[in-house]
């Protein structure tokens, strides 16, 4: 269901584009320069491209940029010249994708690896319900994004099978901890922090009309709080330096009220 969801989000976008295209005139250079006092109300989609920065403590390690969403509603008011207050609720989802040809076991010590017969891969997907508060100068703009873990799904998987009950790392492997390998991961949200992210970047308009504005975003996002609180005896240990940084490209439209 929720795969839907943004594939009908921006089929609904072009179709808004196409209605109110012989009404519509594409932004010239000085439409952006005049104040616009609007009170505005809207909806956004985009998607997220993000990356784990979990210190393994082992070399050869690969990472990719995973493939998540945002999507919600916003308002925005004018304050003064053009700057304006952007506030907003949505639901934000990062991913990503890992590939391990070694496991560290001992965090304290980096000599302590297990090397598997085949490359290791940890996914991950979390997802925030979200309230956004920024200010906007112009087409720029700069704020925080406040998540409360709504649902999440981590997973090891490799070409040899991972029994249910996990695997033991072998015994000349220093492992105080009694960490184990398992296919399934998945955190319990009581385990996962409140998404902290600063979020930076600029939205520029695309199709201006009466009714409203047709906008394109990029921004970045740093999340300061660590995704997990702990992972307990799970491998790979996901503890330690466990941030999703990433990008977000989205389609907003926002009504003139």
């Amino acid at each position: 269901m929720r795969k839907a969801v943004f594939p009908s989000f921006l089929l609904l976008i072009t179709l808004t584009i196409s209605l109110s295209a012989q009404n519509s005139r594409v932004v010239v250079e000085d439409a952006t320069n005049k104040e616009d006092t609007h009170f505005k109300i809207g909806a956004l989609a985009g998607l997220t491209l993000a990356m784990n920065t979990t210190d393994y403590n082992v070399s050869q390690v690969s990472r990719s940029l995973g493939i998540g969403s945002n999507f919600g509603v916003r308002a925005s008011v004018p304050i003064g010249g053009n700057t304006r207050f952007v506030g907003g609720v949505g639901y934000h989802t990062l991913s990503f994708s890992d590939e391990n040809k070694h496991v560290s076991v001992d965090i304290d010590n980096v000599d302590h690896r297990w090397t598997l017969d085949s490359p290791l891969t940890t996914e991950g997907t979390f997802q925030y319900t979200v309230l956004t508060a920024m200010l906007q100068f112009s087409q720029f703009f700069i704020g925080v994004n406040i998540g409360l873990p709504a649902s999440s799904e981590m997973t090891n998987s490799a070409d040899f099978t991972i029994p249910e009950s996990g695997l033991v790392p072998p015994d000349n492997i220093d492992n105080p901890e009694g960490r184990i390998l398992r296919s399934d991961i998945t955190p319990e949200t009581d385990d996962l922090n409140t998404l902290i992210e600063l979020r930076a970047g600029g939205e520029f308009p695309v199709v201006k009309t009466g009714v409203g504005d047709l906008n394109f975003g990029i921004s970045l996002g740093w999340t300061f709080n660590q995704i997990l609180k702990e992972s307990y005896d799970n491998l790979p240990n996901m503890e330690d330096q466990f941030y999703l940084p990433n990008v977000l490209f989205q389609v907003s439209y926002m009504f003139n009220i």
